[in-house]
């Protein structure tokens, strides 16, 4: 919950916060952003469970990542979420764009962060991880 403060009340021109986003796609990559080709290596309705990958970034910070059935779905499993948990925080930090997950700790239990880096560019929202780009679109009807 602390490190919400990082984001402060600075919004990050381009997010529409408290919007639903949908994975549009996973791209391998070289480098930070740099696709390798072909580059779409998971694509929207790919999953044979019909699952999508949503995500929502909250006005005050908070980012909500989850899988869901359909958009509908996504909504309810948000409203029934507590608003204790959540995935991560996103903030900008030497103009650079950081979601900053939490992740569990399998042996020993705690918990710890690690960092993804975050792009906007023509309202999509592109996560770069070690070697995979996942690339978010805003969710229909919102």
């Amino acid at each position: 919950m602390k490190k919400v403060a990082k984001f402060g009340n600075n919004s990050i021109e381009g997010v529409a916060y408290n919007k639903l986003y949908v994975m549009e796609g996973a791209y391998i990559t070289h480098r930070d952003f740099e696709p390798i080709f072909p580059k779409l290596e998971i694509h929207r309705g790919s999953n044979p469970k019909k699952y999508e990958d949503y995500l929502m970034l909250h006005d005050n910070g908070k980012v909500d990542q989850f899988y869901a059935e359909n958009t509908h779905s996504a909504y309810q499993l948000l409203n029934k979420s507590s608003s204790s948990s959540f995935y991560g925080v996103i903030y900008k930090k030497n103009q650079k764009i950081i979601i900053e997950a939490i992740q569990a700790f399998k042996m020993g239990g705690g918990y710890g962060t690690y960092k993804k880096t975050v792009k906007l560019i023509n309202k999509k929202i592109y996560i770069q991880e070690v070697g995979k780009c996942s690339v978010y679109v805003l969710a229909e009807n919102n």
